[in-house]
């Protein structure tokens, strides 16, 4: 795995980004740029090796700081740092509880109210923040990144409980949520690999399948045969920011300046700077949208599914991912600028998409299926891993010979909708 270096002083201008139209840049007197030492998770190089290559690699932080290492270098201003940390963490639990409850607008006044869905049995302890991240669909336009106290990372508005960091650096490093899609990438083409991502704050149960969808990672159009640019979808052990444990698993996909794309799926397993990769499965890939599902009980088990169909499963691994998780989704590039547009995410903890509230003799229709009403709630069966459906629900009450129709939404896996009729 290459360390992650500052651009060398007087060399020739990078190219420059260009992102879709609309898709805005962070900007701010909150911008600060990385530290030089951070290091990226999943080298595009490892590509290149074969099945079970394993090699040395070193530490990226994904996300904030260990305390051991805010303490030692803010000592003299902790007590101002933490109460400024208990204000920030406050803030953001209070617009976590407002974010759980949404709404999605029908004819004649009906509306379909959802909570954050609750998680399976068993699967309660230690899942921090996990209502933050599930059914992210990036609708809200993200604000101006804030940096975090005490810490190298960004906040990232209006999405509580994401942040943004990376060796990449703050005025080289991009991730905005406009026109419905996360843009994260890297603004300028740098020699070596340079990486931004958005990392989740808090953890979520292994129990829960962790589901990422980005649209077709863009052509690498740089001239140097030696330009890659990478989208990454990843789990990582909750424990990092405490232990130094960088166990985690990735499914990336890599572009190369000649056309040539590849799939990837794998895990590293080590602590700090030494640390070992092993790619699992390797396919050569074509462009277009990608869905992603990973599935893991960071110990021996590993199923990646891709586009809907099954791509990778283990059951005699030795991960070492200590459980809760958190995920991330990281672009990286080496001599060429990139940046690749994440459509959702969610920590999908139940199955099946349930519309409750309805009386007696109801039916609902969403995505070509249709599902009685039975004891008042109509079920949609889908698995934890099956990707989510962007439709119109409709609602069919009996006596009413017009049907509600809601507006076009997208349902994920273990999702609770309440049916509330109009006035």
């Amino acid at each position: 795995m290459a360390r992650s270096e500052p651009p060398t002083p007087g060399g020739a201008r990078p190219a420059e980004l260009t992102l879709p139209p609309g898709a805005g840049l962070p900007t701010g007197p909150g911008a600060t740029t990385a530290p030089p030492g951070l290091v990226e998770s999943w080298d595009p190089t490892d590509d290149e090796q074969t099945t079970e290559t394993r090699h040395q690699v070193q530490w990226n932080w994904h996300g904030r700081q260990s305390w051991g290492r805010r303490l030692v270098a803010a000592f003299p201003l902790m007590a101002a740092v933490l109460a400024l940390g208990l204000i920030v963490y406050a803030t953001a639990s209070a617009q976590g509880a407002i974010d759980q409850v949404r709404s999605v607008a029908g004819t004649g006044g009906a509306t379909l109210l959802t909570a954050a869905p609750r998680l399976a049995p068993g699967g309660a302890t230690g899942i921090g923040q996990l209502t933050d991240y599930q059914d992210v669909t990036f609708a809200e336009p993200s604000g101006t990144s804030r940096a975090l106290q005490g810490s190298t990372s960004l906040a990232f508005p209006p999405y509580v409980g994401w942040e943004v960091n990376g060796s990449a650096g703050a005025a080289n490093g991009v991730a905005v949520a406009r026109g419905g899609r996360l843009h994260v990438g890297v603004r300028r083409a740098t020699p070596d690999f340079r990486g931004w991502f958005v990392t989740a704050t808090g953890t979520t149960p292994a129990s829960c399948a962790f589901q990422f969808s980005a649209a077709s990672p863009p052509a690498v159009t740089a001239p140097s045969p030696q330009a890659i640019g990478e989208l990454v979808m990843a789990v990582q052990t909750g424990s990092t920011v405490t232990t130094g444990d960088i166990n985690y698993v990735v499914v990336a996909e890599n572009v190369a300046s000649d056309g040539h794309r590849n799939l990837i799926a794998g895990y590293s397993q080590g602590h700090l700077s030494h640390a070992t990769e092993h790619i699992l499965k390797r396919v050569p890939w074509a462009p277009g949208p990608i869905r992603v599902a990973i599935q893991t009980n960071g110990n021996n088990q590993l199923s990646v599914w891709v586009n809907g169909g099954l791509f990778y499963q283990a059951d005699d691994l030795a991960l070492g991912i200590a459980p809760p998780l958190q995920p991330y989704l990281e672009v990286q590039a080496r001599q060429t600028p990139f940046a690749v547009a994440y459509d959702g995410y969610s920590s999908v903890c139940q199955r099946d998409v349930v519309v409750s509230g309805l009386p007696d003799g109801s039916s609902a229709s969403l995505g070509g299926r249709s599902a009685p009403a039975r004891n008042g709630s109509a079920v949609f069966p889908d698995a934890i891993t099956a990707p989510p459906v962007t439709d119109t629900l409709t609602v069919h009450l009996p006596g009413n010979s017009r049907p509600v129709r809601f507006a076009r939404h997208t349902y994920w896996p273990g999702a609770h909708y309440s049916f509330v009729p109009g006035t």
